[in-house]
């Protein structure tokens, strides 16, 4: 029994420091470029401007989700691992985001795929930013 509860507790930990570092990476996403684009002080192509929306889709929200709403319930069930999926299923709805974001990111990716210009300017603010994971 003292097996299979060490186990439940590092599959818990392994979650949880998975979601938290998942929820670093959206977040540097959000700080290093979708901020960078919001601020009028930066000198953004009008084209990226113009198409924030359709190039990072609802990504904010899905990083606001991982980063409080999902990782606050698995943070809070922690010790109670059959919580945690009923957590997971209680926040079904919440998961529609990842759908729209998944049905939406095609788009994204032909439109930078077709725009030299919006594509260099993302690769070279990538390299600016030491960004290892780039967009």
């Amino acid at each position: 029994a003292n097996d299979a509860a060490y186990r439940r507790e590092a599959v818990v930990r392994e979650l949880i420091e998975t979601e938290e570092e998942f929820g670093r990476d959206l977040q540097q996403v959000v700080e290093n470029y979708i901020k960078y684009i919001d601020n009028p002080d930066n000198k953004i192509p009008r084209m990226i401007r113009d198409h924030k929306d359709d190039i990072f889709n609802n990504f904010k929200q899905i990083a606001d989700f991982h980063n409080t709403v999902l990782i606050e319930g698995v943070k809070y069930n922690a010790n109670n691992p059959k919580m945690i999926g009923k957590t997971f299923l209680r926040l079904e709805r919440d998961f529609d985001k990842h759908v729209r974001y998944c049905r939406d990111v095609p788009a994204a990716q032909e439109f930078l795929a077709a725009n030299d210009a919006v594509r260099d300017f993302f690769m070279d603010l990538s390299q600016k930013l030491d960004d290892d994971k780039s967009l």
